[in-house]
């Protein structure tokens, strides 16, 4: 019985442990970010501490130094958007593409590209590739019902068919649509 608690303790640690780092592209990200943002802070404030012993603060010193901060925050604010954000009209533009029945194309990132924005881009691939191997099995499936009906069409066209050909074509067609429901079905599992 403590095996038991001990083994599911284990995997309930195991989850809590997946779920708390099953974003690690996101907060490398995240870590990229406040980084360069220290570092630019930090050497702006070095600037200022020098800048600071040569202008005997000064009113002009205070507003030097607070405009060089916002012009900081914009600069990044700006630099981190875009990177994180700016991809994704790119990506709107890309699968309004594909949805126009372009199945073959796939979502690329460029180098400067978020890695969790690559990551994302990855998975969303691997669900237009499922989609796309959808579609062609449903179009397969869609032409061979229509050769079939074409060729119950033709039958019944013909001026002398008798009753036990056209039920045979059909009793055919729907042995052949019922081989290829069980074959999609066979697919999907």
């Amino acid at each position: 019985m403590t095996f038991f608690v001990d083994k599911q303790c284990l995997m309930d640690k195991k989850k809590i442990r997946a779920k708390h780092f099953s974003f690690k592209e996101l907060r490398f990200s995240i870590a990229y970010m406040v980084l360069w943002s220290l570092l630019t802070v930090a050497f702006f404030t070095y600037l200022a501490i020098e800048l600071g012993e040569k202008v005997e603060n000064r009113p002009l010193y205070f507003i030097l130094v607070l405009a060089g901060y916002a012009s900081i925050v914009i600069f990044l604010t700006l630099i981190f958007t875009h990177r994180l954000i700016g991809p994704f009209e790119r990506l709107k533009v890309e699968l309004k593409i594909i949805l126009s029945g372009e199945y073959h194309r796939r979502l690329c990132t460029r180098t400067k590209d978020d890695l969790y924005i690559s990551s994302f881009i990855l998975e969303v691939n691997k669900l237009i590739d499922h989609l796309e191997k959808m579609y062609n099995c449903n179009e397969g499936f869609r032409k061979k019902i229509d050769s079939d009906l074409s060729n119950i069409h033709s039958i019944l066209e013909k001026k002398e068919t008798s009753k036990e050909e056209l039920r045979e074509a059909i009793i055919s067609s729907l042995k052949k649509v019922e081989g290829l429901v069980n074959d999609n079905q066979g697919d999907r599992q």
